[in-house]
């Protein structure tokens, strides 16, 4: 199950709506909303409506405590409480009810989510040290808490030493014998000086981790909260626009389109018919075959450079190549096949380089039973490198488990990730989704960097090829590659 945990929208519809987005590229199962769904915006009706029909759970915050009177507005400052006063003008008696009902945690199978503490859930308390999130993982036996609150994405975690410690926000492995407690940060209203909205990602059968920072319309943010009469609490966020203070295009843009017909171009000719131009364009053949001589010259030159490019080019496969079935194979099992080490061509895989001048990949010695390891070099950051599987045959509905671990030479500039592509029948043809899967490393392993995603094979799918590499200039070691079935 993929969670996308939200928290602290605050009525900020346009930061809603840019999340709602990612959220829909990023394939995930349900969403999970740690509350103060209003507060501060100036969107709060329609955000709520947006989050009835979208969230699958939703917690209760302190500001929406407030609204729905569970919650006495003395303990908020003024410019808050004029807000809240606002807000409840703006939201119908049903919604206000129905924040009522919101729970102050949710409860899954490892993790636990809520607006602020767990040791008092209904004071709302921040966890800002270590020494908050021990009290909370004091409260339940959890390996995972998920909160929000602060508007500030970080990481707690409790490792053997024992001794809490917080760590910026990025992605992790929820492992054996730690505990973490993630800050989501803030969808509507962040405030680590980063005016993206923040949200989190919860993989639930990996135990992964990934954090998202998702820019949206700041513009007209502001001009909603403007429109609004809100106070300066309600945009504070956006002091860290990049582009504040810059004047809008149409401000600097030097011409002002006319309201009537009377002022726009006169004694233009409305319109030409396009077999009149016929007869001009034959006059112009004799003015311009000469100069078209000159340029064919020059086009042929440009051509050479072009097939010279081209042909640099080069696609290494073995004479033949294995079919992989996936239900032949064990839940678990590594579905790719091992290459004996050395140069090209590799058993079971095709090598492609896009400068074989400037680049070389290589198989290298299994960096464990069962899973094959490769070596890339590059001097062009221009060309791809790429080293792909055989054809895995899938059956829809089936869940494939993708991991690659690299390791990056110390001058390494670039892009490198792992990636699938899918060979799938639509419309009576057969299509093939070059980027079915892309995952740039971003989990630290004490050998390298891991890249992992699980795919859930669509309709219609009967092909699955696993692809390592990218655009760089350096050496990447691919220390495994595996693809398994879950």
């Amino acid at each position: 199950m993929r969670y996308a945990v939200v928290s602290d929208l605050h009525g900020n519809l346009q930061a809603w709506r840019a999340v709602l987005r990612d959220i829909a590229a990023s394939r995930i199962d349900r969403i999970l909303c740690l509350g103060d769904v209003v507060g501060y915006g100036p969107n709060p009706a329609e955000v709520l409506e947006s989050v009835y029909a979208e969230a699958h759970r939703i917690v209760l915050g302190n500001h929406d405590a407030a609204l729905c009177g569970r919650m006495d507005t003395s303990r908020f400052n003024e410019e808050a409480r004029q807000i809240l006063e606002w807000t409840r003008a703006r939201v119908s008696r049903d919604a206000v009810k129905l924040a009522s009902t919101w729970p102050l945690q949710l409860q899954g199978r490892g993790f636990r989510c809520a607006h602020a503490t767990f040791d008092a859930p209904s004071r709302f308390g921040y966890v800002e040290e270590p020494a908050d999130a021990a009290a909370c993982w004091a409260a339940a036996p959890d390996p995972l808490f998920f909160v929000g609150h602060t508007h500030r994405p970080a990481v707690f975690v409790l490792g053997a030493s024992g001794t809490p410690h917080v760590i910026e926000a990025q992605d992790f492995v929820v492992e054996p014998g730690k505990r973490f407690l993630v800050n989501v940060g803030s969808v509507g209203q962040p405030r680590d000086g980063d005016p993206r909205a923040s949200y989190a990602i919860f993989d639930s059968e990996t135990g992964a981790v990934f954090f998202r920072r998702v820019p949206f319309d700041l513009d007209a943010c502001r001009a909603a909260i403007e429109a609004a009469g809100l106070p300066p609490v309600a945009s504070v966020f956006l002091d860290a626009d990049p582009l504040r203070g810059r004047r809008p295009l149409r401000e600097i843009v030097s011409f002002r389109p006319p309201e009537t017909a009377e002022q726009g171009a006169r004694g233009a000719v409305e319109i030409e018919d396009l077999d009149v131009l016929r007869g001009r364009v034959r006059r112009w053949k004799a003015v311009t075959a000469a100069l078209a001589t000159f340029l064919v010259a020059g086009a042929a030159a440009a051509g050479w450079l072009v097939w010279r490019h081209a042909s640099q080019a080069a696609e290494i496969a073995p004479a033949w190549m294995p079919t992989l079935v996936a239900a032949d194979r064990a839940v678990d099992a590594n579905l790719l096949p091992v290459p004996s080490p050395g140069v090209p061509p590799l058993e079971g895989w095709i090598v492609r380089l896009g400068n074989h001048r400037l680049q070389e990949a290589n198989a290298l010695t299994k960096s464990e039973e069962g899973f094959p390891a490769f070596v890339m070099t590059s001097r062009s950051a221009r060309d791809p490198v790429e080293i792909a599987s055989a054809a895995i045959l899938v059956t829809p509905g089936q869940r494939i488990a993708l991991e690659a671990v690299f390791e990056k030479s110390a001058d390494f500039e670039g892009t490198v990730a792992l990636s699938a592509s899918l060979l799938r029948a639509q419309g009576g043809t057969e299509e093939t989704v070059e980027n079915f899967a892309v995952k740039e490393p971003n989990l630290r392993r004490k050998e390298g960097v891991a890249a992992r995603e699980t795919v859930e094979i669509p309709a219609g799918a009967r092909e699955l090829r696993v692809r390592v590499g990218g655009r760089f200039r350096g050496t990447v070691r691919v220390l495994s590659v595996s693809a398994s079935r879950r």
